[in-house]
């Protein structure tokens, strides 16, 4: 931005400066900065030498700056208003000046007018010199003025003599004569009504005037004025045209000034009565043409107290205009009142005259008062013509005097008409005579004339010829007049037969003539009407002449001898100019009289519209349906059916036209033509032929002679349409009343709010940004674009606030050094609901170096797509970036493609549901993907406000994946501690504390300097002093001190990166005085702080500071001569200052939000102006420069990880199929080998007999039933193998994966999948697992699992009798590890084995004996009823209050689940000795999941022990046993089928992981005989506990946010809800089991860890959450 200072004004002088500012005179961002001592000390600078200082290689040169806060208007700053953006009172009328970048106060009226008109004067450089300012203001700063009133650029007041007496509508400064064009309703200028009652009236008359602003005095209109109000002026090819609802000029004889015509006094007959006997002061003609005081022969007197009188008899009739009288001071003496009469008839005449003290005209009648004094007195005839034409004389007769008698000084009279007579007279106007003329008085003819009396046969010589009466009247004022010549009646000298014609020559102008004759054979005395003439002023140069000779073609009496030539005299009498205006006037600036000799400088156009036409805009610019290259285009209220043209037309200098055939339905109030396109504004609706719909504004392109709307246009009318050059040749300003701008006809846009003014970009064709005015303007003035560095525009009405840009919250300083406004109608940022609207933070986010970067910001706002708080910019709109962001935004950083947004958490509950939701105070957003990343929130102390958190600042921390965050927390995801300070992977989405740290209050603000991280809080080390600054080694992993910060005054609000220096790791400091408030400024020099001599004012509020190049400064701000000093304590870098933003109070006491600091010296650079008129702030600037290096895992793309998994899952399947079939081949081996044992054990007992039963053992490994039960096998092996390695689960917390175990466990698994049972022998006593080589079956193995499931910390077994009540809870050993209950259930389950093996070797053996020869069908027998017998575990105890085993008989309820001990506990194994011990405590707890039973409740099942059916009835059929076949076989099918039914189940459960056991599990209540395929009986009767009963043994805890589960296998909650953890291994995904109530049924599944707590919420009762 290139500046030149050279034009700077001083400061101003007078009073309107000091309060209200100057106009700038020159246009760059800080032209208007006035250059006083102080700032050119304060920036004395070589320019060019600083700019070699800057850094090539630095970015901060480049791009944009940022600049954002609370404000929503900018303007340069200004010392003419004190620094401050212009708060003004809106009950006063304000006038600004704007610039683009620039709004100076110009003057504060007062609030009873208001200014509609404006122009202005500009220098060379386009600044500007003068404005003026028309409307209904009556004052201007306590001073008085009328209605119109000038400022210079100093500031001084140009009261225009007093103005108008009426209101003012229009204004045009003439650049080239330096004329002031005014047009109004008013009638005079106060200067002609105050000044001379001579004058009152034709000073101006009638709407119009014209002031020179050069001789500060008003100009004479030269037709004196219109009759009607003028509305606006416009220029065109050098003319001034002036419109309005006139249709004649006023320049007639009542308004010709009343002292251009004096009467010859010394010609008429003067007398008086009661004269004074004092000689020398006797005679009334002392009074005539006299110019002593009071001396002899030059004053008259009355006699001592006696009235008296003077008469003044006329030589000829005469209609007196104005009487001047000098009173007399001699000895005391003088008039003190008189009256004026006619002398013909002795009738009173009305007077009129100027009262010296209230400046109005006031009449008197019949006497008029005169002050005694040495001044001229002027009265004037009031009455009209048909009282004071021709009147013969006037008498002044004294009333009253001061003293011993009256008397007058002197006295002079004038006329109306402009009379030249015959006489020869001393005074003007003048006549000469060549021939023989002779003085003639006839006693009939009142007055003397000449005559020429020739011989008849001479008429045609050359000698009467030349016998000429020349006339030069004195014409004051050019105009049209009418020519009168008095001719005095032939009878008087009964000379009728020699009377002829007069040739009558007018010269009125030079080169231009005209010869009139007129005849004189009238009887009685006769003013003929000669001519009607334009006739410029005279002049000593020039003036009208009229010559009189006898006509040589004039009839005369044939009888008669000789021919006479009457002359009195000839009379120029004012005429009005013109009286078919039509609302139209064009009219010549030049009003010197060489302009006017020739011709009249004004007149119609030469077409005229309509009679009552009313026009209320006029401009000029190109129409292509012309041959001229200006046209003139006329707008208002008219109509010419006939020529096509309604309410607006144009013209081509020869006619008026209709535009394109057509025009407006409706008024047009103003135009304005920019480019080729017109635009006009008023109250119209569309075209007149209905064509094109238009809402009160639009354009008509003249190239192809179109109609446009412009959007959809407003919805009230318009009053004012102006170029407005300040933001560039192509954009135009609308103003009026109204207050929406609609959008376009079926565009889906919304429309837009607007406040009386909206501007239109021509170029793009769309509505754009503003000068923020704060209220509706009554006036918006600028001149077209000119080739200029600046254009300027003035701007009035009753503000409350003016900016020279409207920028809500943000604005850019281009690499060009211009204050860009981001503001777009409509999608703008806006207040929030809460009326709050400020920016804290800002960033350019660019993926890379090859993609245009975006500005992000955030604070407290909202946008027009409902985004809060944060929002980017794009193609000139701000947008919505994320959801969610309820709370203020305070920092924004980003690391790769991720966003950080921190800021105030705004957690609210909801009040129907008690679900929390809000801002938790950061989110991390990646803006590639557009997804908001997982982190577990930071979280205050348990006992504070959720909405207590807030981040202030997130660090990035260079070539790593780590981010710093600081603020007010205490805990990360509830269970990390770290306060106020926290570090988050970027990959692992994982939060880590830093070493412990003194922090005992909220991180301020942090930065990374040399590789440390610098951290600004309060930090309280023991008694220690309070530190607020130290520093963070992440290579130890340890807090440091910096030296000299145990000197800082006070916290710390801010740190800057001192970039551009020698030394790596200084930065600036900012902060706030603990004793005083006020701010400091340190500097870290990379070895120890130093305190900066900070001369800001205390008051002052500082957010931040900003290292910036010189370069990127206007040179007028800091200016450019002699060079730098450096006297500050703390050096800034060469080329660079100090960017210090806030709400600023500089030195000089003037306020800022942005200023320079260098050497202790300020210089202002922006203002800005909230919308409650408040100064607004600045928080934050900052350069457009690339993100922070980080190392960032980059993921495989979507497509790829699809096809890897593809192929990893066909491997699974291939390998699973594999160990399949594998395993089918070796347990067929097995299975063989065991049923050809099974079949000799049962060929032995038959032919042993009773006998066998004591001395074989049952084997524990058992027969399969064969190829069927085989493949029933291999099918649960496959559905166990799908539960137990269920698909990894993505952690969406973070980008990582964990592998997790199914999330259903399996309890209905047939026994026919059972394979062997889980002994001591095949389970390692060390870690509690099966061995690898043991045969044991799945459904063993789900056992053990399921065992090994539930927790280990704290079991509590219900008495089910009692209801499950707490009172009778008895809590086991804690200290019991999974593995030792894995042991347990192993041992218990092996040992109930033997017991049941010995019970049914000896029930086989008695009823062997009972049947005796049946043989192996009693074997057969023996073995069916022994598989019946199942293995159970050991049943829960029951326990008192007092947690004492309750005792019970046999056939109590308790007594089922009561067994003896099948442990020792002397015994020398050591697992068996802990499993006596496990016993010894009670019994085991019951395991989840669940089952439906045939009584409709839930129950969580007792686990069951593997059956032998089969087996054994397969040993049996093998031995023979033909009867039982039959009964065998029908086993083995239900078996057999069953294990088909539960593959199948547990094959869908393992695919769908649903936690509903609603879909025909496997009962436990029923025997395989009675059940249907699939269900399976525990023995008889049931071991339930119900279900919601047996939920309570498990951890509670509860939902803290809702969680919706997206993946198979996840549990989903709302907040509030109670969850039953069942699995804690996992430090991020718990299992658990969630109650929707009774009527629903359970859901389990997992979930992350930090979305349930301990803690049941504050405000509700944890029931009424189920």
């Amino acid at each position: 931005m290139a500046a030149d200072s050279t034009g700077v004004q001083s400061s101003a002088t007078t009073s309107l400066q000091q309060s209200a500012g100057a106009i700038p005179t020159s246009g760059t961002l800080a032209e208007d900065f006035e250059s006083s001592s102080e700032f050119e000390s304060d920036f004395s600078s070589d320019e060019g030498s600083l700019l070699d200082d800057v850094d090539a290689g630095d970015k901060s040169d480049e791009g944009g700056i940022g600049i954002v806060g609370g404000f929503n208007g900018v303007s340069s700053f200004s010392p003419n208003n004190g620094g401050a953006s212009l708060a003004l009172d809106k009950d006063m009328t304000s006038v600004v000046s704007l610039s683009k970048d620039s709004g100076i106060l110009l003057g504060t009226f007062t609030a009873d007018g208001q200014i509609t008109a404006g122009c202005s004067f500009y220098n060379s450089d386009g600044s500007i010199s003068q404005s003026f300012f028309g409307g209904t203001v009556t004052s201007l700063n306590s001073t008085n003025v009328g209605y119109v009133v000038g400022v210079d650029s100093s500031g001084l007041v140009d009261v225009m003599s007093g103005g108008v007496d009426g209101p003012v509508n229009a204004l045009y400064c003439d650049q080239g004569t330096n004329q002031v064009f005014v047009g109004g309703n008013f009638t005079s200028t106060i200067a002609g009504l105050t000044t001379s009652i001579a004058t009152m009236r034709s000073a101006s008359t009638g709407s119009m005037a014209i002031y020179s602003a050069g001789n500060k005095s008003w100009q004479q209109v030269p037709f004196i004025g219109l009759d009607g109000p003028v509305f606006d002026f416009a220029e065109f090819e050098g003319l001034v045209y002036a419109v309005g609802a006139f249709s004649s000029t006023v320049d007639n004889a009542t308004h010709v000034p009343l002292n251009t015509q004096p009467l010859n006094l010394t010609a008429c007959n003067i007398v008086g009565g009661n004269n004074a006997e004092i000689a020398g002061f006797t005679d009334p003609r002392n009074t005539i043409c006299t110019t002593k005081r009071d001396q002899e022969n030059n004053t008259w007197l009355l006699r001592d107290l006696l009235d008296g009188y003077m008469t003044i008899n006329f030589p000829f009739k005469a209609t007196p205009s104005l009487l001047r009288l000098m009173n007399t001071v001699y000895d005391g003496r003088g008039t003190k009142s008189f009256r004026v009469l006619a002398v013909e008839n002795n009738q009173v005449l009305t007077m009129s005259y100027i009262d010296p003290e209230t400046k109005t005209e006031l009449f008197c009648s019949p006497a008029c008062p005169l002050a005694q004094n040495d001044d001229w007195q002027e009265f004037r005839f009031v009455d009209g013509d048909a009282m004071l034409a021709n009147i013969t004389g006037v008498m002044i007769k004294i009333d009253s005097y001061y003293g011993m008698g009256g008397g007058l000084n002197k006295v002079e009279i004038y006329q109306r008409g402009k009379y030249c007579v015959s006489i020869t007279l001393p005074l003007r106007p003048s006549s000469t005579f060549v021939g023989a003329w002779t003085e003639t008085t006839a006693a009939s003819y009142r007055g003397t004339y000449r005559t020429l009396t020739v011989n008849a046969a001479d008429v045609a010589s050359a000698q009467v010829q030349n016998s000429v009466i020349t006339m030069a009247p004195y014409i004051p004022e050019p105009g049209f007049y009418t020519v009168y010549m008095m001719v005095p009646g032939c009878q008087n000298t009964n000379t009728c037969r020699s009377r002829s014609s007069a040739h009558v020559l007018l010269m009125s102008n030079r080169g231009l003539s005209k010869l009139i004759q007129v005849n004189q054979y009238n009887i009685q005395d006769e003013e003929v009407e000669v001519a009607r003439i334009y006739a410029p002023a005279s002049t000593s140069d020039f003036s009208a002449t009229v010559q009189i000779s006898l006509s040589p073609n004039g009839v005369v009496d044939d009888q008669a001898t000789t021919v006479e030539l009457v002359v009195d005299y000839i009379r120029f009498e004012r005429v009005t100019s013109y009286t078919n205006l039509t609302g139209v006037i064009q009219l010549n600036p030049d009003l010197t009289t060489s302009s006017q000799l020739s011709q009249a400088i004004y007149g119609p156009l030469s077409d005229s519209l309509p009679d009552d036409s009313v026009v209320y805009s006029v401009t000029s610019g190109v129409a292509n349906d012309t041959h001229r290259d200006n046209t003139l285009f006329l707008g208002g209220m008219f109509s010419d059916s006939s020529n096509g043209y309604y309410n607006i037309a144009l013209y081509d200098g020869h006619n008026i036209k209709p535009l394109n055939a057509t025009g407006l339905h409706g008024t047009v109030n103003s135009m304005s033509f920019v480019g080729t396109s017109l635009y006009v504004g008023g109250d119209f609706n569309g075209t007149s032929d209905h064509a094109t719909a238009l809402n009160n504004v639009a354009q008509y392109n003249t190239t192809d002679q179109m109609w446009y709307s412009l959007s959809g246009g407003v919805d009230k009318p318009v009053t004012s349409v102006v170029p407005y050059s300040p933001f560039g040749p192509n954009v135009v300003a609308f103003a009026g009343a109204f207050s929406t701008l609609y959008a376009a006809s079926g565009s889906k846009d919304a429309n837009i709010t607007a406040s009386g003014l909206c501007m239109w970009d021509a170029t793009d064709s769309k509505w754009t940004s503003m000068p923020y005015i704060k209220n509706t303007p009554t006036l918006l003035f600028a001149d077209a674009w000119k080739d200029q560095s600046y254009n300027f525009a003035l701007t009035a009405g009753s503000f409350s606030a003016v900016a020279a840009l409207e920028a809500n919250g943000a604005v850019v300083l281009s690499s060009s050094g211009q204050i860009e406004s981001l503001n777009t109608p409509g999608e703008s940022l806006k207040p929030d609901a809460q009326g709050r609207l400020t920016v804290n933070s800002g960033l350019w986010y660019a993926k890379d170096n090859t993609t245009t970067p975006v500005l992000i910001v955030g604070g407290q706002f909202q946008t027009q797509d409902g985004a809060t708080n944060i929002a980017q910019l794009r193609d000139g709109k701000w947008q919505k970036l994320l959801d969610g962001i309820n709370g203020e935004v305070l920092s924004i950083n980003n690391a790769a493609n991720l966003l950080f947004v921190g800021g105030v958490a705004n957690i609210t509950a909801n009040a129907d549901n008690g679900k929390l939701s809000g801002f938790s105070g950061l989110v991390v957003y990646n803006v590639d993907k557009d997804d908001v990343l997982g982190i577990q929130q930071l979280q205050g102390p348990s006992d504070s406000d959720p909405s207590a958190v807030r981040v202030n600042k997130v660090a990035i921390r260079a070539d790593t994946s780590m981010v710093v965050v600081g603020g007010n927390f205490t805990t990360a995801g509830g269970l990390l501690s770290c306060p106020y300070i926290c570090t988050l992977d970027i990959n692992e989405s994982q939060w880590s504390p830093l070493s412990s740290s003194t922090l005992i209050d909220a991180v301020t603000d942090m930065l990374f300097a040399d590789k440390l991280l610098v951290v600004a809080g309060t930090f309280k080390n023991g008694t220690e002093p309070t530190d607020y600054l130290m520093t963070y080694d992440f290579d130890v992993s340890s807090w440091a001190n910096i030296t000299g910060a145990e000197n800082l005054p006070g916290p710390v609000t801010s740190l800057t990166p001192a970039d551009h220096e020698e030394t790596a790791g200084m930065y600036y400091i900012v902060g706030t005085s603990s004793k005083d408030k006020s701010p400091y400024l340190a500097k870290y020099d990379g070895t120890s702080i130093t305190i900066a001599d900070f001369t800001i004012g205390a008051k002052s509020d500082v957010h931040s500071i900003l290292l910036v190049p010189r370069s990127r400064i206007p040179s007028s701000v800091l200016g450019s001569s002699s060079n730098l000093n450096r006297r500050s304590n703390m050096p800034i870098p060469s080329g660079y200052v100090l960017a210090v933003s806030g709400d600023l109070f500089l030195p000089n006491g003037q306020r800022a939000s942005n200023a320079f600091f260098y050497d202790n010296q300020w210089a202002g650079f922006l203002s800005t102006i909230q919308s409650n008129s408040s100064p607004g702030f600045i928080n934050s600037v900052f350069y457009e420069i690339p993100p922070t290096n980080v190392y960032q895992r980059h993921k495989l793309s979507v497509a790829l990880v699809i096809l890897i998994a593809i192929a990893i899952a066909l491997g699974i399947t291939f390998l699973i199929v594999l160990i399949g079939l594998v395993y089918i081949y070796m347990r067929n081996r097995r299975e063989a080998a065991a049923t050809a044992s099974a079949a000799s054990a049962a060929l032995a007992a038959t032919a042993g007999g009773l006998g066998g039963a004591g001395t074989t053992k049952t084997p524990l490994t058992t027969t399969r039933l064969g190829a069927g039960t085989a493949v029933g096998a291999g099918s649960g092996f496959m559905a166990a193998a799908g539960a137990a390695s269920m698909g990894s689960k993505r952690n969406t917390q973070g980008d990582h994966y964990r592998n997790m175990a199914g999330v259903r466990d399996t309890w209905a698994e047939d026994n026919a999948f059972a394979g062997e049972p889980v002994s001591y022998e095949n389970i390692n006593p060390n870690t509690g697992r099966l061995n690898s080589g043991s045969p044991a079956g799945l459904a063993s193995l789900a056992l053990a699992g399921r065992q090994a499931a539930v927790s280990s910390d704290t079991y509590v077994h219900y008495d089910e009798k009692n209801g499950g009540d707490t009172k009778y809870a008895h809590r086991d050993d804690a200290n019991e590890s999974l593995d030792s209950i894995f042991e347990s259930a192993a041992a218990e389950a092996e040992a109930e084995e033997k017991n049941l093996a010995r019970e049914r070797a000896a029930s086989a053996s008695s009823r062997e004996g009972a049947i005796g020869g049946t043989g192996a069908v009693a074997a057969a027998a023996a073995a069916v009823t022994a598989a019946g017998v199942r293995h159970q575990m050991p049943q829960p105890h029951h326990y008192d209050s007092e947690s004492n085993l309750i005792a019970a008989d046999s056939g109590s309820e308790s007594n089922r689940y009561s067994r003896s001990s099948v442990y020792r506990s002397d015994s020398t194994n050591p697992f068996e000795q802990r499993m006596a011990l496990r016993e010894s405590q009670g019994a085991f707890p019951p395991a989840g999941p669940f089952a439906d039973t045939e009584d409709g409740l839930g129950h969580i099942p007792i686990p069951r022990t593997h059956q032998l059916d089969a087996e054994h009835s397969a040993a049996a059929a093998l031995a023979g046993a033909s009867p039982a076949m039959g009964v065998s076989s029908a086993v083995s099918r239900d078996v057999l089928a069953a294990g088909k039914s539960s593959s199948k189940n547990l094959r869908r459960r393992s695919e769908t992981a649903s936690t509903r056991n609603t879909d025909g599990g496997i009962s436990a209540s029923q025997s395989p005989s009675s059940r249907p395929s699939g269900e399976l009986s525990t023995n008889g009767s049931s071991a339930h506990l119900p279900i919601r009963d047996s939920l309570k043994q498990y951890p509670v805890f509860y939902a803290k946010f809702t969680f919706s589960s997206r993946e198979t296998g996840e549990l989903g909650f709302r907040a509030g809800e109670r969850v039953f953890v069942i699995d804690q291994s996992d430090e991020i995904w718990w299992m658990g089991i969630v109650d929707h109530g009774s009527d629903q049924p359970l859901e389990q599944g997992v979930f992350p860890a930090t979305y349930v707590s301990s803690e049941p919420p504050k405000s509700t009762d944890w029931s009424d959450l189920m």
